[in-house]
């Protein structure tokens, strides 16, 4: 992903921390000009990974589906996830969410807003 899209895209989701809020898979996808899938991937990756370089949570708690309001099963394949909560990628696809996942979630949220809500972040 190139560096100005994924500067288009960080903007962005820097508005919805900041606004206590979060974004829809959909949202995205017009903003990049990207469809579903690996291309949507990379750009939240590349964000992710440029602000953990910085030392900050990172936004992939926010983003999430429309039709559940929380990320899609796959944010629970990544590794750095907690071993009870990783799911294999099989079930990436999977909508369903537990109750510790979406607890899970709910805690990440609060981090990523409370941290970019800061007027230095």
């Amino acid at each position: 992903m190139a560096a100005p899209e994924v500067e288009v895209l960080r903007g962005e989701l820097l508005k919805a921390a900041r606004a206590r809020g979060t974004m829809a898979y959909g949202e995205l996808m017009k903003i990049m000009g990207v469809s579903r899938g690996r291309p949507l991937f990379d750009a939240i990756v590349a964000v992710d990974r440029a602000e953990h370089a910085r030392g900050a949570p990172g936004f992939a708690a926010i983003i999430v589906r429309k039709d559940t309001g929380f990320p899609g099963g796959g944010f629970f394949c990544d590794d750095d996830l907690p071993a009870s909560l990783r799911r294999p990628f099989s079930r990436a696809n999977d909508p369903k969410l537990s109750a510790a996942e979406m607890n899970y979630v709910k805690d990440a949220q609060k981090k990523i807003w409370d941290y970019y809500s800061n007027a230095g972040a």
